[in-house]
């Protein structure tokens, strides 16, 4: 059976186009002679985003269910470490601090979210 375009669109952007971004900054960042440039903060936060474009495209599966419970649990610890790395760093340029707020940002978020869930779940029994 053949991926639906929604599917294969998915798919596309996580296994080449966000790729292809990283690369991209990878290089901007060298172009223009960045300090000790933030390449491992920004694989995190790329691949978190990939992370959940590919369970986007996977779902519903068994696949998706790993990759939710990764992208939930290893991915904020992942990208806590990279903002604890940061920390110092955030003010040699603005891609160490989009990093780091990045980094940051993307925990407090899924918490977020994850307490909104369990009082949804809670008050609409």
């Amino acid at each position: 059976m053949a991926p639906s375009p929604t599917t294969l669109a998915w798919l596309i952007l996580a296994l080449l186009v966000l790729p292809a971004c990283y690369l991209a900054l990878c290089y901007r960042m060298h172009r223009t002679g960045i300090t000790r440039p933030p390449h491992v903060p920004y694989f995190f936060l790329f691949g978190t985003v990939g992370g959940w474009l590919l369970a986007l495209a996977l779902s519903p599966s068994g696949w998706t269910a790993t990759t939710i419970i990764s992208l939930i649990t290893l991915a904020p610890m992942a990208l806590l470490t990279s903002a604890w790395w940061l920390r110092s760093r955030r003010t040699l340029s603005i891609y160490h601090r989009a990093a780091f707020y990045g980094c940051v940002g993307y925990p407090g978020i899924v918490s977020a979210l994850l307490c909104v869930g369990t009082l949804l779940h809670i008050f609409t029994r």
